[in-house]
C-alpha cells in the first residue's frame, strides 16, 4: 500500500511542478491555482469508508494566503481538525447513521483530481488553459491514480462527495450490479462486493440526508470488502 500511494505522490509534485511552471508565464493560471493535496485523512489499509471527492477546493489557500503542498497523509481525518460546512454535515450525517466511530477512525478522504482551485468551474477553467499535453496528462493520471488507490486500500464502501465525482469513479468499474440512480442519490455495487454510493451536493450542503441515511444503513447490512478490480 505504501509503495503505490509513494509513487501516485511522486507523480502527483511531478504535475504540480509542471502546473507551477506553466502559471509563471500565465496569470490566470497562478489565479486559478489553489495548489495539490492527496489524502485529507491518514493512509489507513481496507478502511470501512473511502470518502472521494472532486478536487480540493480552495480553503487552505484562503486561509493560509498560499497554495497548499499536501503530499503526504494527515494525521486524522481533516473534518476532525477543521470547521467548515461540509465537515459539519458529514460528521452529523454519520452521527445520525450510528457509523461517526468509522467515520472519525476508519476513514480514508480524498478526492479524484488531486489539483485545488476554489470551485469546479474554475478546475474546468484550468484545464482548458493549462498546456494541452499537461491537460490530457492530468485527466488520465487521475483515473490511472485512482484505480491504484482503491485497489490497493480496498475499502469495504466509497461513498462520492457530490454526483460529479460519482460520474468519475463510476467510469472506474465496468461491470457494476444493482444500479441505481435516483434525484438525491446513486449507487452500484461490484461484483467482488464493494459498494459505491453517491449523493448531491450544492456547494458545502449535502441535499436528501435522510435518504443518504437510510441508504447507509442498507449498505452496511451487507457490504463485503473488494478484492482487486478488473
Amino acid at each position: 500500500m505504501e509503495l503505490y500511494y509513494s509513487e501516485i505522490s511522486e507523480g502527483a509534485i511531478l504535475v504540480h511542478q509542471q502546473i507551477l511552471a506553466a502559471a509563471k508565464n500565465n496569470p490566470e493560471i497562478k489565479s486559478l491555482y489553489k495548489g495539490c493535496q492527496l489524502l485529507f485523512s491518514p493512509l489507513i489499509e481496507q478502511p470501512k469508508i473511502m470518502l472521494i471527492g472532486f478536487n480540493p477546493g480552495g480553503g487552505y489557500y484562503n486561509w493560509h494566503g498560499r497554495i497548499v503542498e499536501g503530499f503526504q497523509p494527515m494525521e486524522a481525518l481533516e473534518y476532525y481538525l477543521n470547521t467548515h460546512a461540509l465537515a459539519e454535515q458529514t460528521k452529523s450525517l454519520f452521527r445520525q447513521a450510528g457509523r461517526e466511530e468509522d467515520l472519525q477512525y476508519h476513514t480514508v478522504k480524498t478526492n479524484f483530481y488531486y489539483w485545488a482551485t476554489d470551485n469546479v468551474a474554475d478546475f474546468k477553467r484550468l484545464l482548458k488553459i493549462l498546456p494541452e499535453e499537461l491537460s490530457k496528462n492530468i485527466f488520465h493520471l487521475a483515473r490511472v491514480w485512482m484505480k491504484q488507490l482503491i485497489e490497493a486500500l480496498q475499502p469495504e464502501i466509497i461513498i462520492t462527495e457530490g454526483f460529479k465525482a460519482f460520474d468519475e469513479v463510476e467510469v472506474l468499474f465496468p461491470e457494476k450490479i444493482k444500479f441505481n440512480k435516483e434525484e438525491n442519490l446513486r449507487s452500484f455495487e461490484v461484483p467482488e462486493g464493494m459498494k459505491v454510493l453517491g449523493y448531491k451536493r450544492n456547494q458545502g450542503s449535502i441535499i436528501g440526508k435522510q435518504e443518504i441515511i437510510g441508504a447507509l444503513h442498507s449498505t452496511w447490512s451487507t457490504a463485503k470488502k473488494v478484492g482487486t478490480i478488473n
